[in-house]
């Protein structure tokens, strides 16, 4: 067998082992695809998909899914014999590359969806005339590994009252193999809204002024997060995650036009998060450190803390599975507002296992101002769960509040007071009149002079309530 032969013969066993490779691959894809419906027809219910078509070729495959969603009739349009709402169809159309080089990369599978509505109105559409559809690359690694990529062109979407507008969103993801890991990290480099606050102004009142126009605008936010993944759950998991905000404004302008007047601006903002679980709860702690100013106050820094602590997982898993629920017999669009009796009557289920767990939470705001800090901060926890007895004897309300601990407390320097009521319109204020209404507050035991600070603690545990250290009477219709 001369030289020639052997180098065809490799070559047709190189073209046939990548030929079998790429069928095995391509087998293996339409299979994932599959199973992916499976997971999907469980999560959204079999009603929600409306076709599926799969055409497999020998390099790639073509597949389209469609799903409905078809919005409830309220109460008053069934009354009112109004016909059902026209269905909202999302159709996603992917191209499945097959491996082993699929997609100018060495994969399983490199997968490119496009989403698009269909079924909407003449004025939806209209809304929407500026809004490319979204795009999600999935690759799927030879060791089952998955990264998606999702990207929202720039757009803008709205009408006469309000609008939104973006710069192009990215977000990038893997899942491991085993799929309890999921990292990733996203950039949303700009984002604002601009609308007229409590719609528009009544045309058969003349003396009512045109509402006045506010603008939020969101600037260069990326970040990072890296969670386990627990079965039967979403959106929440063990991990970190990490974020950052360039700025953040809102602005007033008058609806007559003028020069816009801030109502508030976040910069240079960095935060933190963190979850932990020891498998039956769970717990959340977040931070956000920055600076920015509320009308004419410019704050040198501004600092935000939350806990949620000991939170019961199987409570999680509960609500989460009451608004999936919700979604199937409701509509997306109605699910959130029509389902506050389910998920109070889930709460009131839920209570003995959410205070069993002992649950706590905390929240703390902090800012300098002039060089002095002033802070708020609230939270409570449950100490000891009820008894059966105490239950029975006091009900839910009383017996948890004689188990629980609750505290308020604030630190206001007082030189703040003259410049924040100076930004509230008060500028005619008289120092003695201040001081005054100061003294009046210290005398009735509502605060304290600590220094230069302005201070008050409120604090309920055991059933008794102490105001600056002092015992006062609950409230009227507490227990």
């Amino acid at each position: 067998m001369n030289k020639k032969t052997i180098a065809g013969a490799a070559v047709a066993l190189v073209v046939v082992a990548y030929g079998g490779a790429t069928w095995y691959l391509g087998q293996r894809a339409q299979s994932s695809y599959e199973e992916a419906l499976v997971d999907l027809r469980q999560a959204l219910g079999p009603e929600a998909i409306v076709s599926e078509e799969y055409h497999k070729g020998f390099f790639s495959s073509q597949a389209k899914l469609v799903l409905q969603w078809t919005p409830p009739r309220t109460a008053e349009q069934v009354e009112a014999n109004v016909p059902p709402s026209a269905p909202l169809r999302l159709a996603v159309n992917s191209t499945v590359h097959h491996g082993p080089l699929a997609g100018r990369r060495l994969a399983a599978a490199v997968v490119d969806s496009r989403f698009a509505l269909e079924g909407l109105d003449a004025q939806a559409t209209k809304d929407l005339a500026k809004v490319t559809a979204p795009t999600l690359t999935t690759v799927h690694h030879l060791t089952g590994r998955h990264d998606l990529h999702f990207q929202l062109p720039a757009g803008e979407v709205g009408n006469e009252e309000m609008t939104l507008r973006w710069q192009a969103m990215v977000t990038d993801m893997t899942l491991s193999g085993d799929r309890k890991r999921v990292k990733g990290s996203f950039q949303w480099p700009e984002f604002a809204m601009v609308g007229v606050p409590g719609g528009t102004p009544d045309e058969d009142d003349e003396e009512a002024k045109p509402a006045a126009r506010i603008t939020m605008a969101m600037k260069g936010m990326d970040g990072t997060f890296e969670n386990e993944v627990i079965e039967g759950m979403w959106l929440f998991g063990p991990g970190t995650g990490t974020v950052r905000l360039a700025e953040m404004d809102a602005s007033s302008t008058p609806a007559a036009g003028g020069a816009a007047t801030s109502l508030f601006s976040l910069k240079e903002v960095a935060g933190s998060s963190t979850i932990e679980s020891n498998g039956a709860t769970i717990s959340i702690a977040t931070a956000l450190n920055g600076k920015g100013s509320m009308g004419p106050l410019n704050f040198e820094s501004v600092g935000f803390e939350e806990k949620f602590q000991r939170i019961d997982l199987e409570t999680i898993k509960r609500f989460q599975q009451a608004l999936i629920e919700a979604y199937r017999t409701q509509g997306l669009a109605n699910a959130a507002s029509q389902t506050e009796e389910r998920i109070l009557a889930l709460l009131e289920e839920s209570a003995p296992r959410l205070v069993a767990a002992l649950p706590a939470y905390s929240m703390k705001l902090m800012a300098t101002y002039q060089g002095q800090q002033g802070q708020i901060e609230y939270g409570g926890e449950v100490q000891r769960a009820p008894s059966a007895e105490e239950v029975a004897q006091t009900g839910w309300k009383a017996a948890l509040i004689k188990g629980s601990m609750l505290n308020a407390s604030a630190r206001l320097p007082k030189a703040w007071i003259a410049p924040i009521a100076e930004a509230a319109g008060k500028k005619d204020m008289k120092s003695e009149d201040m001081d005054a209404m100061i003294g009046m507050a210290q005398a009735a035991g509502f605060l304290r002079q600590e220094g230069d600070n302005l201070t008050s603690v409120v604090k309920m545990e055991a059933g008794q309530v102490k105001l600056n250290g002092k015992s006062i009477d609950l409230p009227k219709g507490t227990l």
